[in-house]
């Protein structure tokens, strides 16, 4: 209890870096529920939603320029101002994370693509490619910055 009326020892850019994580969290949060809310409620009546409605179905135009534009502008601010607060250790661990996701779409991309035209894969779509760089970044960040 008396943890919570201690100062916070953590300098003001950990506590700058940690508050930008939350907000970056809580916009994703935000816009994957507003996603799955807007795939729900344009399933055609009678038909059941799938997960799958999120990533094919139609949105609508002003939904389409709203997620467009916090995606486009809203997240480089905020992923901007977290590059100005972050310490040399954790710049170094996202760094390391966004070279490995580099290496992992450079180089999966096209052999999932040579492998596709010759009939041993399917057609590759790009939401797994982004699935694998963003994990790939992510579990190497991870990886550097904890372990």
């Amino acid at each position: 209890m008396t943890d919570l009326f201690q100062r916070d020892s953590r300098g003001p850019s950990e506590r700058a870096n940690r508050l930008l994580v939350a907000i970056s969290g809580a916009v994703g949060g935000v816009m994957g529920l507003s996603m799955a809310l807007v795939a729900i409620l344009s399933t055609p009546a009678g038909m059941k939603p799938s997960t799958l409605d999120m990533w094919t179905s139609p949105l609508p135009l002003w939904f389409a320029i709203l997620m467009a534009l916090m995606w486009g502008v809203v997240v480089p601010i905020i992923s901007w101002r977290w590059h100005r607060v972050v310490d040399e250790h954790e710049s170094r661990a996202y760094r390391d994370g966004a070279l490995a996701a580099f290496y992992v779409v450079g180089l999966g991309a096209p052999v999932w693509w040579f492998l596709w035209r010759g009939g041993v894969l399917p057609p590759l779509q790009v939401e797994w490619v982004y699935v694998a760089l963003m994990a790939t970044c992510g579990i190497v960040w991870m990886w550097r910055k904890y372990v």
